[in-house]
């Protein structure tokens, strides 16, 4: 049965239904005047009915699976452009009937696409960006209704972030739209390749010096300390190789050590595995005499599996570490001191003694050449700054008389 109604009662209908409707009294009489819309004049008013108006607000395009979807819009122009949109999204494979939101999907991408692969310390790196910086922005919304505004609106809140932790969130945000993209779930990424971090960069690491790194040698009493700090200096380890090396990886007579263990500092537990850092962590590092010596001296008193344990013979757990940095950081409170500026320090001193970059490469075990030259460059440029202020220096120096 088809219901009419007057322009008045039918204006009404329709803002019942939807308070911003397009379909005011006014807009209706236009659509009578030009005949977009068909009527019939009853005395002095004129009758619509309801379903030509909703017909004129809605269209339709067919799915792939041969079902209909209807579309919306709040005019015929905004209606044309829904309809186009809508068969573009369909005739590149997205899923216009799919109510996924950002947020779940993030969920989803997180549970099969990282968290299988990562470490618990990368884990909870992208969850951080996750849920401080890119959630409360957009976690709500349809992952095809999310805009390129919106993704620089995210950017924008983070201009005075460093270029560190904006590169993670323009990552994580290319990874989760790529991965909506293959499922069909949108037909574009809004983030735009445009699009780069900028920010602060994270302050160049300075290696210490041969001065300082004995400084600190002297001045360190505590031995567990003392431990990490000389294998990190004279070894190149990194932190999670230090803290899960066992006394098995020491072959003293080899004079080798050999990195087979890593150790994840996680806030509850500390995790120790066969898992390196990278792929080309598993590497023999020579020792020492000073190492080999203290080790040696460390071997005859330590019960523990680990190089480095607690009083219950376990391995060091993140709150112990933190405790034990504290006692290497005070001993030079002037200087910017971190695990691994004392692994810069290791591969600089192996520069200053003629060790070519495939060595070095080899015994820092970066993943790729590039990481080792980073090193080279910044050891080179120094050196030449050096050179350089002397060179000048001589050049302008009087004799004495």
């Amino acid at each position: 049965m088809i219901r009419t109604r007057t322009i008045r009662e039918a204006a009404a209908y329709f803002k019942e239904t939807d308070p911003d409707t397009y379909l005011t009294k006014t807009a209706i009489r236009t659509l009578l005047r030009t005949g977009a819309v068909p009527s019939a004049r009853i005395g002095k008013k004129y009758l619509v009915a309801i379903e030509a108006l909703e017909e004129y607000l809605s269209g339709a395009i067919q799915l792939p699976d041969g079902t209909r979807k209807y579309i919306r819009g709040k005019g015929q122009k905004e209606l044309e452009e829904k309809v186009l949109k809508a068969q573009i999204m369909v005739n590149a494979g997205v899923d216009i009937c799919s109510e996924e939101t950002f947020g779940h999907f993030a969920q989803m991408w997180y549970d099969i696409y990282k968290k299988p692969y990562l470490r618990e310390n990368s884990q909870n790196a992208i969850k951080y960006v996750m849920n401080q910086h890119i959630l409360p922005y957009i976690g709500g919304y349809r992952l095809r209704d999310i805009s390129p505004m919106q993704i620089q609106s995210i950017m924008a809140a983070l201009s005075d972030k460093s270029n560190s932790l904006q590169s993670k969130v323009l990552i994580a945000l290319r990874s989760i739209f790529k991965a909506a993209q293959e499922n069909g779930l949108v037909a574009k990424s809004p983030v735009s390749s445009m699009l780069k971090p900028s920010g602060k960069k994270t302050a160049e690491k300075v290696a210490l010096t041969p001065q300082e790194s004995d400084l600190l040698l002297q001045r360190v009493k505590n031995e567990r300390a003392y431990t990490f700090l000389l294998i990190a200096l004279q070894t190149g380890m990194r932190r999670g190789e230090i803290v899960g090396l066992q006394w098995s990886d020491i072959d003293f007579e080899s004079r080798m050590i050999r990195v087979r263990h890593n150790a994840v500092l996680g806030r509850y537990k500390t995790t120790v595995s066969e898992l390196l850092k990278t792929k080309a962590g598993r590497r023999d590092i020579p020792m020492s005499d000073e190492v080999e010596a203290w080790l040696r001296k460390q071997r005859d008193r330590n019960s523990s599996k680990f190089v480095l344990s607690l009083k219950n013979k376990k391995v060091m757990t993140l709150s112990a570490f933190r405790s034990m940095w504290k006692l290497i950081e005070r001993e030079l409170p002037e200087t910017h001191i971190t695990a691994h500026i004392l692994r810069h320090t290791y591969i600089t001193r192996l520069f200053e003694a003629g060790l070519d970059v495939k060595e070095i490469q080899y015994l820092a075990r970066h993943s790729t050449m590039d990481m080792t030259l980073s090193v080279y460059t910044h050891y080179d440029r120094k050196n030449r700054e050096q050179q350089t202020a002397e060179k000048v220096r001589r050049a302008f120096c009087k004799e004495a008389v």
